[in-house]
């Protein structure tokens, strides 16, 4: 009997490491895929697998033309006697109709201001009219050098291009021109850049994110402040939460919005505020977890399901169950076991707080779209020269950025806001 009883145990124990043996072909067969996958180069396709969907509008859609200009500022008559085409004279007018064409008129134009200058009893001084079209000691106009704005910043052109482009009206500028431009625009913006400054303190909600940047080839980082009113550039050597605490100062009771950079921890402790960690690099995170760890996939999946019941409006202490119930699991992986205890333990309280209050945003897309507009610049200039051009980076961006948040024409707006601080 001891005999049979030990065959059956170790049948039993061959059935088991079958099943563990079959496990582990499946996991090494699914490892070797990625690494197919990965190794595959960039510019080779994958074969598509479903007939792509037809281009254009879907049957029936009504068709949309540019509508008609109200303004006309000229009026000109087309008639003719003799046919185009054959040259007969041609008959008595049998119908007329109208066809507006849109153009761009750009030419350069000199003004020459006559100043006048009157004596003020009361100041004993000669007091003289500002010139509203211009800034101090500038030699162009004030539009001209906030077009050069926008085509450096806007538009990222480099300054032999913006020169090569001016050139077609007739106008010879010079790469340190541009610069000097854009410096003086710095300087003229200086106090609206403070004024956006006192601003994102005192806003209750904000993103916060980073990216790199380069001052004379060495490593610098540019950060950005952002809600939906105000942008806010910083460039710093650190990517340490000593700036954006110095930035922002006393932050209790506010909220920020963050990808879980370990800088926005300290931010949390020494100012007071809030923390909401961005879903979208969650979800991203947990994806690519899975794509290399079987044990991730579970994560990945409970992790969109709960997201997508927080966006319906869920019950925060559901949600939170449900988060425990993932760091309740054990993970042999060391990277799936840091990764449910950063967001399920340390970043458990900062998940759901846009659940509570529909001000904050779950993700961090704000922060990240705003911060393009200057990772796109350092791809094309390489980050700037100096300490003064990483200055005028900043405050110049910040500017735009802004501006571009407000209803109205942003070179209009911009020449607004200068007009009235002289």
């Amino acid at each position: 009997m001891g005999l049979k009883k030990r065959v059956k145990e170790l049948e039993e124990l061959v059935a088991v490491l079958l099943e563990e043996n079959k496990k582990l072909r499946d996991e090494i067969k699914e490892l070797r895929e990625i690494v197919k996958e990965k190794s595959v180069p960039s510019f080779i396709k994958k074969e598509v697998e479903e007939t792509p969907k037809a281009s254009g509008q879907k049957k029936g859609h009504e068709g949309y033309s540019r509508h008609i200009p109200e303004r006309i500022d000229e009026i000109k008559p087309l008639d003719s006697e003799d046919c185009k085409h054959c040259g007969e004279k041609l008959s008595g007018i049998q119908n007329v109709r109208a066809r507006t064409v849109t153009d761009v008129e750009v030419k350069i134009k000199n003004t020459q201001y006559i100043i006048h200058g009157r004596y003020c009893k009361n100041c004993g001084k000669i007091v003289e009219p500002n010139v509203d079209e211009a800034l101090p000691n500038a030699r162009f106009s004030l539009r001209l050098m906030l077009w050069i704005m926008f085509m450096k910043i806007e538009a990222r052109m480099p300054s032999n291009k913006i020169t090569e482009f001016l050139q077609l009206f007739a106008l010879e500028i010079s790469d340190g021109e541009i610069y000097n431009i854009l410096n003086q625009l710095k300087e003229a913006f200086g106090d609206y850049y403070e004024v956006l400054l006192n601003k994102m303190r005192k806003a209750r909600v904000k993103h916060i994110d980073e990216t790199g940047w380069r001052i004379d080839g060495m490593n610098n980082w540019l950060w950005i402040f952002i809600n939906k009113e105000v942008a806010l550039f910083v460039v710093d050597k650190q990517r340490s939460s000593e700036v954006p605490i110095k930035v922002l100062g006393n932050q209790k009771d506010k909220f920020i919005t963050t990808d879980r950079h370990s800088a926005y921890n300290v931010l949390v402790e020494k100012t007071g505020c809030l923390q909401q960690v961005c879903w979208t690099h969650l979800i991203r995170n947990s994806k690519e977890l899975a794509e290399y760890y079987p044990e991730a996939k579970y994560i990945h999946k409970r992790m969109k399901f709960i997201f997508h019941k927080a966006k319906d409006g869920e019950e925060k202490e559901n949600l939170l169950h449900w988060i425990d119930l993932i760091s309740s699991r054990s993970y042999k992986s060391t990277k799936v076991f840091k990764f449910v205890k950063s967001i399920c333990r340390n970043h458990r309280e900062d998940l759901f707080r846009f659940v509570e209050n529909p001000e904050i945003s779950p993700s961090n897309n704000l922060a990240e779209q705003g911060l393009r507009q200057g990772v796109v610049i350092r791809k094309i200039s390489g980050g700037s020269r100096s300490e003064g051009g990483a200055e005028t980076t900043e405050r110049l961006l910040s500017v735009m950025q802004t501006m571009k948040m407000k209803e109205g024409n942003v070179i209009d707006n911009m020449m607004s806001l200068l007009q009235k601080a002289k």
